[in-house]
């Protein structure tokens, strides 16, 4: 059984989520190490400094792609994260098919620009990243003179290179959305993102040890516990928060993909075998959050609260007979906790079962058309607002902390923003992402209809509520659909709905640096190009820093 909509879409729910078996960064290694994609350096093309280019073949289950990468080495002052920048460290492009000279020289025209640039149809995905100012040049440092980095100085980061941005479905001449369903690895939604990120940090490990050879030809290479343990970093902002609220049938995907793995996990009974191997995953989630003691989590836990949470959780399992109880049961009992070691627990037990690997996989492709169904009667549109919406009675719209905040498009940059409504610029161009707000005015305007008059016919009357009309329709049959919350109101906090999405993703290292923005790692601990060609997808969850006991 499912958890209702209203607590799995609670903000502090979503907020407290962490990845899975089933989160894409997972699911897609496991399909390349399933067919044993290979990936090999076909150009590489640097001088001392990393300023160069390099192309890899990827040969995956048949279907031959290219990941063609430009790097330069921007000054301090030219460096930024944000959409705005005009240049970065590396930029790259996954394109399906060979890479002849005149192709590479359209894409060395092209992908350096990205905001100003164009690509062809069979271009799947343009990304840019740069190199970390803390670690990249510390790395390379330590490896043209013989050692491996330290993790004292690498802190709770872990990686080298960070990515700012993965363009695919149609942007700047991109493929498009069903295109992509015509190459065969890659139609499972997400994928190519996936595999463009992938194959960036398989390139940040390769670029730092070209520039230690350059210093030193005696330089060492990254160990496999560092190879293994860097991954890629990224920040992310005030953009995902809109996207989610703007594609109702995507969160209903994406919350599907977590609550009904857990609803399989929970209902299932445990035995001896999964028993000792849930006791292990505990066990290394404490010795994770527990070194992650310097890493900025506010407002959420630190690693080591996180750590003590865990440990009572595992406490809590010690204390069950070796099997034959319900997990739920377990679950139960670990809500004393709080919600995100609970999650880490959900993690955990759905880890257990790869059953439903391929339906969830399944579930990720949505329709997102939405319409209006005039014939429907004002009556039946209140019913359907009393059933699915009735979370929007906790809000209250006379009370100005409710709407004490608007969203728009900086003008400039076409960024998402908050503005304070009242004081800040913008408010003429709101964005109309207030769902409860919406729902509020219908259902006060629903109330004096007649309940036999047509939907059509209100709206000849109130035509401002044809968009919300449309969505209540359209999202009717959706279970998760709807995040139980008021984005309009002063103590909404982005950050809850920004570490569902990543979660999804399968990244970790949550680092909020305000209310609005954080930053995150993707891939740390996972198998590299050899790894997958090799079959090997082992168990990566909650890896440990180098050099430490296992």
């Amino acid at each position: 059984m499912t958890r209702p909509a209203d607590t799995a879409l609670a903000p502090k729910e979503l907020g407290a989520a962490r990845y899975t078996r089933h989160s894409f960064a997972r699911s897609f290694l496991r399909q390349a190490a399933r067919e044993r994609w290979t990936v090999s350096t076909v150009r590489w093309e640097f001088d001392d400094n990393g300023h160069g280019e390099a192309v890899y073949r990827i040969d995956a289950d048949g279907t031959l792609l290219h990941f063609a990468v430009f790097s330069t080495v921007l000054q301090e002052n030219e460096r930024t994260d944000r959409v705005i920048a005009k240049r970065w460290d590396v930029t790259a492009a996954l394109v399906e098919g060979p890479v002849p000279d005149s192709r590479l020289a359209e894409l060395r025209r092209e992908v350096p620009r990205q905001e100003a640039g164009r690509a062809d149809a069979a271009t799947l995905v343009w990304t840019r990243a740069n190199r970390s100012e803390r670690f990249f040049d510390y790395v390379v440092a330590q490896l043209a003179a013989g050692e491996q980095p330290d993790c004292a100085t690498m802190g709770d980061a872990c990686y080298i290179l960070r990515s700012t941005a993965f363009y695919s479905n149609g942007k700047f001449g991109l493929a498009d959305f069903d295109r992509l369903a015509e190459v065969p690895p890659l139609r499972v939604p997400y994928r190519a993102q996936m595999l463009a990120a992938w194959l960036l940090r398989e390139f940040s490990y390769d670029l730092a040890e070209h520039c230690a050879v350059r210093r030193n030809p005696a330089a060492a290479r990254l160990s496999g516990d560092w190879r293994r343990y860097l991954g890629l970093g990224n920040a992310t902002g005030l953009g995902m928060v809109p996207f989610v609220v703007n594609h109702p049938s995507i969160l209903d995907a994406w919350c599907s993909a977590r609550e009904l793995p857990l609803a399989h996990a929970l209902d299932a009974k445990a035995d001896p075998g999964s028993v000792r191997r849930a006791g292990e995953l505990l066990d290394r989630a404490r010795r994770y959050f527990r070194e992650r003691d310097t890493l900025t989590t506010a407002p959420y836990l630190t690693g080591p609260e996180m750590a003590e949470r865990i440990d009572g959780i595992a406490s809590l399992l010690s204390e069950f007979p070796a099997g034959g109880f319900r997990w739920r049961d377990l679950d139960d009992r670990a809500a004393e906790f709080g919600a995100e070691a609970q999650a880490v627990l959900h993690t955990v037990l759905v880890e257990l079962d790869d059953s439903l690997d391929a339906e969830i996989e399944h579930l990720l492709t949505c329709d997102q058309r939405r319409r209006v169904e005039i014939t429907q009667t004002c009556g039946q549109l209140r019913d359907l607002l009393a059933d699915r919406y009735g979370w929007t009675r906790a809000f209250d719209f006379t009370d100005p902390n409710e709407q004490a905040r608007f969203w728009f498009s900086a003008e400039d940059n076409e960024e998402p923003r908050r503005g304070k409504r009242g004081q800040d610029p913008g408010e003429s161009m709101e964005h109309p992402i207030d769902i409860a707000r919406a729902v509020h005015a219908l259902r006060h305007d629903l109330a004096a209809a007649d309940a036999d008059r047509s939907v059509a016919e209100f709206l000849l009357e109130f035509p401002w509520h044809r968009g919300i009309v449309a969505r209540v329709q359209s999202v009717a049959g959706l279970r998760y659909g709807e995040v139980r919350a008021n984005l309009l109101a002063d103590d909404f906090l982005p950050l809850h709905l920004q570490r569902f999405q990543l979660a999804l993703y399968g990244m970790e290292n949550y680092s909020p640096q305000s209310t609005d923005w954080l930053r995150v790692t993707l891939f740390s601990g996972a198998p590299r190009a050899s790894d997958v060609e090799s079959g090997v997808d082992d168990d990566w969850l909650f890896t440990r820093k180098p050099g430490k006991e296992s």
